[in-house]
């Protein structure tokens, strides 16, 4: 079955490739230039040199050149049309091989081609297939498509439309065929007197006979009104819609007045007992007694006058509208700004180490079964610090994609004082002694992180989150005093340890806007990383040449952080961006 995709169309006449005053010298650029482009086979730029050279100074190579890019483009339609003009202007002098060429793609497009004519009742519908213009009825020529379904439609104005999908065939031509059926524009009237009085009905001034009438008129604003040779029956303005009947009821009185209405600049819609009679002025005999005047314009207070006229009397009101008093309007919305764009902020951050850095010496102190010698401990499960960190990113209202990326110092100070041990490890047993630590960690992260913002006017609240990995180095301290002598000491610093993490970060926010652009952000910073997840725990080399005066002091190897690291305290900064 034929795909149902709708292809281009072009029309078969010779006057698709009309031609302009011969410009030999145009003509042979624009053909030196389409020969270039179609050996880069760059068949788009082709088809227009080849098409500028054949309107600049039509020839056989420039025709041929244009049915080549049309055919290379996969453009049937035109292509069949230019090799079809091609072998009729100059198939008889052609070279062999190129008349050859173009039969044989000529056939072959005839294959993947068809023809549709369009007949129209109407000379001058515009006729579209696949929705692109092809010309007024008649056509000069059937329009060559592709194969397979097309939508043609034929319109006038006045006419309803007609539309068609003929499917064509390999080298088959269809015709459509199209009866344009005329379109009333007109609608019905139709008057009665309320009261079933006889009075004739008058539409625009026209006597259209005894009520109750009912007629056609053409469709919009329309007069009715009704007369007798003693009574009449105020007008009314009334709107007629095609196709549609609209009903109006007179009242007829035998006692008539005249009565004017109008306004000053002539401008406002006059309505006479809830009726609409005129715009700017009025003028008409009504029946007598009680009637009520309105006037109404946007931008002005409404006038509204009862009257009571006797028979016979003439009348005339005479109106200047007053501008409104009190101008009323809605409450006035501002539409919030949008978050969207580039962003970025900076600031600083403050840590507290939940749960330490359960180094040897923490897990020495908090273990169940810690040594015996070991007298008491303190400051081995606290910890802080403090950074600086910044992101940048793109925000999509209300997502935004973010680089965060800091530098971060931490410390963490813990004392173990010992008793007098009563092993010897080879150098002497180890006395009683106050050992202080100082465990210093800096380093930094980077970290893709999602931010979901919501806003009101100034307040804006946002919530970060995001993985990545951080560097830390980490620096060890111990300072040993002897208990019986303070002034005995021993300071061990082995070099530093480093370890990569994998690193979560979370970051809640509450920003003040003191700009549209700018914003004072204050939340709270938590990271969370482990140096295990890499196997990367930082350890201090065993030292054994440690001594506090003539006794030995045993040194081990130091975790100096293990475990699950997690750093939580405030943020304060500034926000830049929408």
């Amino acid at each position: 079955m034929a795909a149902l995709a709708v292809e281009s169309v072009t029309l078969v006449p010779a006057s698709a490739f009309g031609q302009s005053a011969p410009n030999a010298t145009e003509a042979k650029t624009h053909l030196t230039a389409g020969t270039k482009a179609a050996q880069a086979k760059d068949w788009s730029k082709a088809l227009i040199e080849f098409d500028a050279a054949n309107k600049a100074q039509p020839s056989a190579d420039a025709l041929e050149g244009l049915a080549n890019a049309h055919f290379q483009l996969k453009q049937d339609a035109e292509a069949h049309a230019a090799y079809d003009e091609y072998l009729k202007k100059y198939g008889a002098s052609a070279p062999k091989a190129k008349k050859t060429l173009a039969e044989t793609r000529l056939k072959e497009l005839g294959e993947r081609t068809g023809t549709i004519a369009v007949s129209s009742s109407e000379p001058g519908a515009q006729i579209t297939i696949d929705d692109k213009p092809v010309g007024t009825a008649p056509l000069a020529a059937p329009i060559r498509v592709s194969v397979g379904p097309h939508r043609v439609r034929i319109t006038k104005e006045g006419f309803a439309p007609v539309d068609q999908a003929p499917s064509v065939t390999a080298n088959g031509a269809v015709t459509v065929t199209a009866k344009l059926e005329a379109v009333s524009s007109k609608g019905r009237l139709s008057v009665r007197e309320k009261n079933g009085k006889p009075i004739r009905v008058l539409v625009d001034g026209v006597d259209m006979g005894e009520a109750p009438w009912s007629g056609e008129v053409e469709a919009g604003q329309h007069t009715v009104d009704g007369r007798s040779s003693q009574m009449a029956a105020a007008p009314e303005k009334v709107e007629v819609e095609r196709g549609k009947t609209r009903d109006v009821e007179l009242i007829a009185s035998s006692t008539t007045a005249t009565l004017k209405v109008a306004t000053s600049d002539g401008k406002g819609i006059i309505y006479l007992d809830g009726k609409l009679v005129g715009e700017g002025t009025f003028l008409a005999d009504i029946p007598s007694g009680p009637h009520a005047i309105r006037i109404t314009r946007e931008g002005y207070d409404t006038y509204e006058e009862p009257i009571d006229l006797k028979d016979k009397e003439n009348k005339a009101v005479s109106v200047t509208m007053t501008l409104n008093s009190k101008i009323e309007t809605g409450p006035v919305v501002k539409e919030g700004r949008r978050v969207e764009g580039i962003y970025g902020g900076v600031g600083l951050l403050g840590t507290v180490l939940i749960g330490g850095m359960k180094s040897s010496m923490q897990k020495t102190c908090e273990a169940s079964d810690r040594p015996v010698e070991l007298a008491s401990c303190s400051g081995e499960g606290s910890g802080s610090g403090a950074g600086l960190a910044g992101f940048f990113g793109y925000h999509w209202d209300p997502v935004g994609v973010e680089l965060y990326a800091g530098a971060q110092y931490d410390s963490s100070a813990p004392t173990l004082v010992w008793n007098a041990s009563s092993v010897d490890p080879g150098i002497g047993p180890d006395p009683a002694r106050t050992e202080d630590f100082k465990v210093r960690r800096v380093g930094g992260f980077a970290i893709a992180r999602v931010r979901l913002t919501f806003q009101s006017e100034k307040i804006r609240f946002s919530v970060a989150g995001g993985v990545g990995l951080s560097y830390r180095a980490m620096f060890l301290d111990r300072d040993t005093t002897l208990a019986s002598n303070a002034q005995v000491r021993d300071v061990f610093v082995p070099d530093a340890q480093s370890y990569v993490s994998p690193v979560v970060s979370l970051e809640p926010t509450i920003q003040w806007r003191f700009t549209p652009t700018t914003a004072l952000a204050v939340g709270a910073a938590l990271l969370v990383e482990s140096p295990r997840a890499f196997n990367a725990i930082p350890t201090t080399p065993e030292d054994g040449s440690r001594r506090l005066g003539p006794s030995g002091l045993t040194t081990p190897s130091y975790e100096l952080a293990t475990g699950t690291q997690i750093f939580i305290g405030p943020f304060i900064g500034v926000m830049f961006g929408p």
